[in-house]
This record gives C-alpha cells, structure tokens and sequence, in this order.
C-alpha cells in the first residue's frame, strides 16, 4: 500500500500534511517588503478561485500560507516596522477574513477526508472479501472430489489386488496449491484523490502568448536588448495554472539584464482584470534559453512568493524557448546568496529545472504593453 493510500487512510494526518504544504518561505529582507504584500493580496485572490471551483484543499492551502506569512514571517522583515503602503493596507483588511475562511474550511475538509477514509476502508474490506472468495473457490476447484455414494463393500475390487497401480499417473489432478491473486491496491475510485494529494502543479500557457510577446521585444532584440514582462493568469483550478497574459511594464534594458518601473501600474492593471501574477518572461536577445545568476535571483523572488511561479526564457536566435523553475536545493542556495550582478554558484545547473508546459492554442493570449 503507497504512503498516499495510508495518507487516505488517516484523516488526521491527512490534514495536518495539507496544513504543512501551506507553510511559506522563510522572508528574505533582500525582497521588498511590498511584494511581500503584494503576494497577500494575490494569495486571498487565488483562494476565492478555487472556492468558487470547490477546490477547497487548494483554497485551505491558500489562506494558510496568507495566514502565516503575515502573522509569522512578515514581521521577521528588516523594514516590517513602521512600513506603509496601500498593498500593506489591503492585505491587513483581508487578514481576519482569511483566518475566518482558513477555519470553515479545516472543517470541511476533516468530514469530507473522514468520508473519504470510511469509504477507503469499506473498498479495502470489500477488496478483500473477494480476494478471498476466489482464493476459496480455486481451493474448491482443485480439491480431490469425494464420492457422496456410500461404498458397498460387497462388490468386486475394480483392481485385481494382486495388480501394482504404482505406475499409474493422474495427470489431470493438481494438488499443489494456486497462488494468491496479487491484490490491487485500491480502486480507481480512491487512487483518483492520490492525485489530488500528490500536490503536483501543471501549467497551461496560451498557445500564442510566446509568439506575441517576442514580436513586442523585437525591436529590443534586434538591438541586442532584454525584455521583460510580468506573466499573469487565473489561480490555479485542481492543480492547473493558466497563464493567459503578459503585462510589458515600463523598464530599461541591457544585452543581459532588464529592469522594471512602476509596477504600481502592473498592480492596477491586474486588479482591474482579476489576475495573479504566475511568474515572468523575458528574452535571451544572443544567448540560449537558460537561467543566469542575476536571472536566478529574480526568479527567487517570484517562487517566493507564489511557489507555482515560472520564468519563461525566449531564445530568438537559437529558436529556443525555456520554461524554469528552481528546485528546492535552488530555493535555498539563493535565498541565502547576498551577491549580486553576474556571480557562479556551483554546479548552477543543479539550482533550476525545465518545467513541463502546456501550450493551449484555444486559450486566448494578451500581451499588454505599459511602458
């Protein structure tokens, strides 16, 4: 039986596993501490998502993390104290809200993983009555018959005793005893929540949103510049992340690196549009699509604050596009990392990953151009 089977098995379990999948990072005070409130704000969003999709584990892991980055971690920041903004303003009208919704939530999910183990446990002990029947009834099968006839000891031996019937071979009985059939482990009914459980994220890009953003840039690569944006989307649905807009804002860029400005106006236009941001895209305008240092370190911030985010790196000249993520060995090397500019990190190939894509041509793509 799989760890996830048992985890089914055990509802209390079940939900303090759910419970530590919504710790958040430790804060980096290298990261503005805006976009830590930023990530709230968004984070409330993304719950009420799934609420309405009734993924409400995800909606519960959501309001947990909101929870305990901003009662826990956030005052751990160097500038926590005596800091204002209209992110940090908002974020702090949703917090008992959240904690509210985090509360309903745990106790709809400990019923409905209660019913879930009760169901798990009658599949199991069904699962097994039959296992045992067939195993009886191949015992059955291959049993000697007995006779029900009473035996009349009067008539003539069938065999002249005197006749050996030692050499005699009864090849059409087997005695032997037939092994147990392998016993599966649960029905596709239960191993269908083993998905759920598993907490893996895919991705959904619209299938035209690469094409369009590198047309925006094309006068930037063509003069040897980086382009930026900000990916944005719907929260993720059961496990799915769609994202469906990049949104240009207001930069200044170099042959290797790119700055952004105002994101004040990439918050508006994502309020407006009810959009979260799931990660970020720029182009490589001479080199292949891979994560450098400085790009590591600004795809840390984003993973940071939204564990599913995504860097997406366009590669025109080699014709490459790459979709990254940090592996959990990257979350940590560069979180503690205090250099800047372009610096090695060993065996930096280690620190990220190629993150499995889905380009759905029948999602609408929109690259939105502020600068």
């Amino acid at each position: 039986m799989t760890s996830d089977v048992h985890l089914l098995l055990d509802p209390v379990e079940r939900l303090r596993s759910l419970s530590r999948t919504a710790a958040p990072q430790d804060v980096n005070s290298a990261i503005p501490i805006n976009r830590y409130y930023r990530s709230l704000n968004e984070m409330y969003r993304a719950a009420g998502y799934c609420v309405q999709d009734n993924d409400f584990e995800k909606a519960f892991i959501y309001y947990m993390r909101f929870v305990s980055l901003a009662i826990e971690e956030l005052p751990k920041h160097k500038n926590y104290k005596g800091f204002t903004s209209a992110e940090k303003t908002k974020a702090e009208a949703l917090l008992h809200k959240a904690i509210e919704n985090a509360e309903l939530l745990k106790v709809r999910l400990k019923d409905t993983f209660q019913e879930d183990a009760k169901r798990a446990r009658a599949q199991l002990e069904q699962e097994k009555a039959q296992r045992d029947a067939m195993i009886k009834e191949r015992e059955a099968a291959t049993a000697p018959k007995r006779s029900s006839l009473k035996v009349n000891t009067n008539m003539a031996p069938l065999v002249n005793p005197s006749i050996s019937t030692d050499h005699i071979m009864f090849d059409q009985l087997d005695n032997r005893v037939k092994p147990t059939p392998s016993a599966r482990i649960l029905s596709r009914s239960i191993t269908s929540t083993e998905g759920e459980l598993a907490n893996r994220h895919k991705l959904v890009v619209a299938g035209k949103l690469i094409e369009k953003f590198a047309a925006i840039a094309q006068s930037n690569t063509a003069a040897n510049i980086e382009t930026c944006a900000i990916l944005c989307g719907a929260p993720m649905s059961y496990g799915v992340c769609r994202i469906t807009h990049a949104v240009v804002p207001k930069q200044s860029g170099a042959p290797d690196s790119c700055d952004t400005h105002n994101e004040e106006d990439v918050f508006a236009y994502q309020d407006a549009h009810n959009l979260i941001t799931l990660g970020w895209i720029h182009t490589h305008p001479s080199q292949t699509a891979f994560l450098s240092s400085v790009d590591l370190h600004t795809h840390c911030s984003y993973q940071l604050m939204m564990p599913e985010a995504v860097a997406i790196v366009v590669a025109p000249k080699f014709n490459e596009v790459g979709v990254f993520r940090l592996t959990e060995r990257g979350m940590n090397e560069i979180s503690a990392c205090r250099l800047s500019g372009f610096h090695p990190h060993e065996d930096g190939s280690a620190l990220f990953y190629n993150e499995d894509a889905y380009f759905d041509s029948s999602l609408d793509a929109a690259v939105v151009d502020l600068r």
